[in-house]
């Protein structure tokens, strides 16, 4: 099984976390379950939570993304379906990221990486443009001002988008050797002078890579 869970520098999180097992899905709060089991009518690929905890973002098999609001007086599932995705994806999506403001969903499969207008769930960015990647997207992080979102795949490639900028990109070659397995933008709470720009990339190789990539993302998408 694996885990979903808020970020730890959201400051309204409230120590949800779902774990997603072949069964179904699992929450836990403050080290105690307070759900059932919840069975699902497809195989969850994929899931995040918004910074409260209120919303829970779920990827299928079947290539749908699925949201459900999640409710404390719902004894036993405290989940309730709220909207489908279908059609955005060609295949299964295999990791989901909340933008820092909640306003946009990113979503990534085998290829596509796809943002979402949260409001609506219409397409900021649809399949087919940026479709890069030639292997399993296992990793999205945004940065905290939510300007550009990373992606890190299984061909051991990292890029750098932008929903502004949705022509142009950022190319990382050769990042991990085996895949890139994690991303995240930690800025200076994790290394001093780091600014909101450092991106720390984890590998099946086993190194911890640290990116500035602040000249890079500011070069290519003109901030």
């Amino acid at each position: 099984h694996w885990v979903a869970h808020s970020s730890s520098t959201c400051r309204h999180m409230t120590n949800l976390v779902v774990v997603v097992t072949v069964e179904g899905l699992v929450l836990i709060r403050d080290e105690q379950a307070v759900s059932e089991l919840i069975p699902l009518p497809y195989a969850a690929t994929a899931a995040c939570l918004s910074k409260d905890d209120s919303i829970l973002f779920v990827s299928g098999n079947n290539c749908n993304i699925y949201i459900y609001n999640v409710s404390s007086s719902r004894a036993g599932n405290p989940l309730e379906e709220s909207h489908v995705i279908k059609g955005g994806h060609l295949k299964p999506v295999q990791s989901l990221s909340l933008s820092p403001d909640g306003t946009k969903l990113a979503a990534a499969d085998l290829r596509d990486v796809c943002i979402y207008d949260t409001t609506d769930y219409s397409n900021v960015v649809s399949k087919g443009r940026w479709c890069f990647h030639t292997q399993r997207i296992g990793c999205l992080a945004w940065s905290p001002d939510g300007s550009v979102i990373a992606s890190g795949g299984n061909d051991d490639n990292i890029f750098l988008w932008c929903p502004a900028k949705k022509t142009k990109r950022v190319h990382y070659r050769f990042a991990h050797r085996g895949g890139v397995t994690g991303l995240s933008f930690v800025g200076s709470n994790a290394i001093e002078g780091g600014g909101d720009w450092m991106l720390v990339s984890a590998g099946a190789d086993g190194c911890v890579n640290w990116w500035n990539v602040e000249e890079d993302a500011k070069t290519k998408f003109g901030f």
